[in-house]
């Protein structure tokens, strides 16, 4: 019994993102008026660099900063987190409305390691990031970015690159005086998110080329 127990709770919280369609809020309660989920684990139209997941009765988006969580009942997501509290969503049909799970496994895959990736890192703040001795949420997003995550890799990019560009915390403006070479590591690593299907490499790599004064 305590065998068939543990098998259904492991699988009742295992992460999926097949949640897909058009919610709009009902009232004004927050800042985010849709949310446009792809059945594949990402968010278009406004929020492009978001991620999402679900798990139980849950929903946890990952956008540029910052979490937002919800609870899905049926065809409502109900905010809980501090940037969505007391929001409500309603799953409508829209002409933007897209689905691209292609291959629900491979979501499955990308699903379970951002699953993973959030439960390591939700609780570190971004001066954790920045200030560690230890600098576990770097060496966490390289090793999730290893495992083919493409949100670690977009944030070991970030971390990265304020580490590899001196005068960073200082005047922008001057860096471009300095005339610094792109660093080969950050190169590699905006090519790979690219390899792993999102086109966030490309943006991550022009804001460092833009930050240098390069062209």
């Amino acid at each position: 019994i305590s065998a068939v127990f543990i098998a259904g709770s492991t699988l009742a919280q295992k992460a999926d993102n097949a949640l897909q369609g058009y919610f709009e809020e009902q009232g004004n309660e927050t800042f985010y008026k849709s949310f446009n989920f792809d059945g594949n684990g990402k968010i278009v139209d406004g929020f492009k660099s978001s991620y999402y997941f679900t798990r139980n009765d849950s929903l946890i988006v990952i956008p540029d900063k910052d979490v937002f969580v919800f609870k899905i009942k049926k065809d409502r997501l109900i905010g809980v987190s501090d940037w969505v509290k007391n929001g409500v969503w309603i799953r409508k049909k829209d002409s933007t409305e897209v689905n691209n799970r292609v291959n629900p496994a491979e979501a499955q895959k990308r699903a379970a390691l951002l699953a993973g990736y959030y439960d390591k890192t939700k609780n570190m703040s971004g001066l954790d990031a920045l200030f560690s001795n230890t600098n576990d949420y770097t060496r966490i997003s390289e090793d999730f970015c290893n495992q083919g995550l493409a949100k670690a890799c977009l944030n070991a990019f970030g971390l990265k690159m304020m580490e590899y560009t001196p005068g960073f915390f200082g005047d922008l403006e001057k860096l471009k005086d300095k005339k610094l070479k792109p660093h080969p590591e950050l190169i590699e690593l905006s090519k790979k998110i690219i390899d792993l299907g999102d086109t966030e490499g490309y943006n991550v790599l022009g804001a460092y080329y833009h930050l240098l004064g390069l062209r």
